[in-house]
C-alpha cells in the first residue's frame, strides 16, 4: 500500500487533536458526567474543651477548593467529593485563642461516602502535656505562649512570667482581699506555660527579663480553660518607642468624639471630632490599649507595639446594656425626669446633687469627695470608691451612668459641666427598686450619675 502524502497525514492528525479538544471542553461543561462516582462526605466538629459542638467552624476539603461552615449542631456536609484520601481541615476563632491553627485529619473517602469527626483536644490531654500528671483543679486553666524580643523577634529564654489575681473572703465579719501569684520561666525556645490559673477571676499577666518587659495585661474572664498569649518585650527607654493611631466608631458606625484612649499608665489621649486618635512615644512590647466612652462598654485591646513603627487600630465600641425598666432615647442610654429625681431627693434615703452645685467644682471626682461616707482613692489613671458595708468593713458600690453599668474609671472622664445630677446610696436597702438588679439582692450601695444628655428637665 502506498504511503499517504505528508500533508494528508498532518490533516488527519490535526482533526484528531481538534476532536479531543472538543470532547474535553464538553466534559468540562458537564463535570458530573466526567467525574464518575463522586460521593457525599458528612461530619461533626466538636469542642471538647466546652463539651459541645463547634458552631460556625470553617471546614475545607480537597486542598481548600471546597469549604463549608458548620451548623449550630457542629455538622458539615460536602456533596461531590471524589473517592480517595483527602485532608479535611477545620478552623475557628476558638482554635486561634488556644493557639491551634486548625484541626486536621486524613480521611479515606470510599464509594459509599464517609463520616468524618474532628475534635478540639480535651482539657485533660492539654493539661497533661503542659502541666504533667498532677490533677487539674476544677476551676483552673492554662495560659501558655512564646516570649520574643519586640525588635528582633528572637525568642527570649529565662524570662520571668507571672500571673496574679485577687479574691475576697469573709473573715471575722469583714471582707478581706487575698492576693495570689503563679510564676514560671520561659524555656530555651521562649516558650512558657502557667498551670492553675483561675478562669472566673480577673487575672493579670506580666513578663520581665534582662532585655525588657511587657505591660501588665488582663486576661479575659469566663473564656476557655486554655489560652494562648504570645508576648513581646522591649526595654522601657526612649530608644524603643512606637506609635498607636486609629479611629473609633460606635455600634451604629457613627464617629465617637471625646473617647479616652489609654496605653498602660504611660500614655493617654482623646478621640477628635473625626473619631481619630494618635499616641506617640508609646513603650514597645505587648501593651494593653483601653478605650472608655460614655454610653459604651469599656474596651480593652491587647496589641504589639513595635519600635519605631505605627500600630493602626480600628475600634468599634459596643453599647452598654441598659435597664429594661428605664425609658431609652436615641443611642445616649437612658433618661430620668427631673421630677423623679426630686421625689427621690425628698425621700431622704440618698445623697443628691444637681447641676447647680456640681458645676462649681473643677473636677467631678471632687463632687464625690464632698459626699459623706464615700471613701475615694485616686491614682493618675485609676479610681476606687468604697462605702461602709454596715459590718465594720467596706465594699465597692455599683456605678450607673445614665442608667447603664459603668466602671469607676468612667467617672474620671466626666466633666462637671456635663453632669445633670448625681445620686449616692450608701446602703443597699435604700437603692431605688428600678435600679436594683432583677432577682438579685444588692450587697453594697450604688452611685447614679445622670449626664445632661440623660437628665430631662420636666
Amino acid at each position: 500500500m502506498d504511503a499517504e502524502p505528508p500533508h494528508q497525514a498532518e490533516t488527519k492528525m490535526l482533526k484528531r487533536h481538534l476532536t479531543l479538544s472538543v470532547i474535553c471542553s464538553l466534559l468540562a461543561l458537564h463535570p458530573a458526567t466526567a467525574q464518575r462516582g463522586v460521593v457525599r462526605v458528612r461530619g461533626v466538629v466538636f469542642d471538647s474543651l466546652r463539651g459541645k459542638p463547634l458552631d460556625n467552624a470553617s471546614v475545607s476539603i480537597a486542598d481548600g477548593h471546597m469549604t463549608k461552615s458548620t451548623d449550630p449542631s457542629g455538622r458539615f456536609e460536602f456533596d461531590s467529593v471524589p473517592p480517595g484520601t483527602h485532608i479535611i481541615t477545620a478552623r475557628h476563632a476558638l482554635l486561634d485563642s488556644i493557639g491551634l491553627p486548625g484541626l486536621t485529619t486524613k480521611a479515606l473517602v470510599t464509594e459509599d461516602g464517609s463520616e468524618v469527626n474532628l475534635s478540639v483536644p480535651s482539657f485533660a490531654s492539654m493539661w497533661r502535656v503542659a502541666c504533667g500528671e498532677r490533677r487539674a483543679p476544677r476551676d483552673s486553666g492554662i495560659v501558655y505562649g512564646t516570649i520574643r524580643d519586640a525588635e528582633s523577634s528572637r525568642p527570649i529564654a529565662n524570662a520571668s512570667v507571672d500571673v496574679s489575681w485577687s479574691d475576697f473572703m469573709l473573715q471575722n465579719q469583714k471582707v478581706v482581699e487575698r492576693r495570689w501569684q503563679v510564676d514560671t520561666k520561659s524555656n530555651n525556645q521562649g516558650g512558657y506555660a502557667i498551670c492553675g490559673v483561675p478562669t472566673d477571676l480577673a487575672d493579670q499577666i506580666r513578663v520581665h527579663a534582662e532585655s525588657g518587659e511587657s505591660g501588665a495585661l488582663e486576661l479575659p474572664v469566663g473564656g476557655t480553660r486554655v489560652q494562648r498569649r504570645d508576648l513581646l518585650i522591649a526595654p522601657n527607654d526612649s530608644s524603643t518607642r512606637g506609635r498607636v493611631r486609629g479611629t473609633i466608631i460606635d455600634h451604629l458606625g457613627a464617629i465617637v468624639e471625646g473617647a479616652v484612649i489609654r496605653v498602660d499608665s504611660s500614655s493617654e489621649t482623646r478621640s477628635d471630632s473625626a473619631g481619630a486618635f494618635e499616641l506617640s512615644r508609646v513603650p514597645a512590647g505587648t501593651r494593653e490599649v483601653k478605650i472608655l466612652a460614655i454610653g459604651a462598654e469599656p474596651m480593652t485591646i491587647i496589641t504589639d507595639i513595635l519600635p519605631h513603627e505605627t500600630t493602626n487600630l480600628s475600634v468599634q465600641l459596643k453599647p452598654v446594656y441598659t435597664l429594661h425598666t428605664v425609658t431609652t432615647t436615641g443611642n445616649r442610654g437612658v433618661r430620668v425626669f427631673a421630677s423623679e429625681f426630686e421625689v427621690r431627693r425628698k425621700s431622704g434615703f440618698g445623697y443628691m446633687q444637681d447641676s447647680t452645685t456640681i458645676v462649681k467644682y473643677n473636677q467631678f471626682v471632687n463632687v464625690l469627695r464632698a459626699i459623706p461616707s464615700l471613701n475615694i482613692q485616686q491614682k493618675p489613671s485609676s479610681l476606687t470608691i468604697t462605702v461602709p458595708d454596715g459590718k465594720g468593713g467596706a465594699c465597692q458600690p455599683d456605678v450607673l451612668i445614665d442608667g447603664a453599668r459603668a466602671a469607676f474609671n468612667h467617672l474620671l472622664d466626666l466633666m462637671p459641666n456635663e453632669i445633670g445630677a448625681v445620686e449616692v446610696y450608701t446602703h443597699p436597702a435604700h437603692i431605688p427598686a428600678r435600679f436594683a438588679p432583677v432577682g438579685i439582692q444588692p450587697q453594697c450601695g450604688m452611685i447614679l450619675v445622670w449626664t445632661k444628655y440623660g437628665f430631662k428637665n420636666r
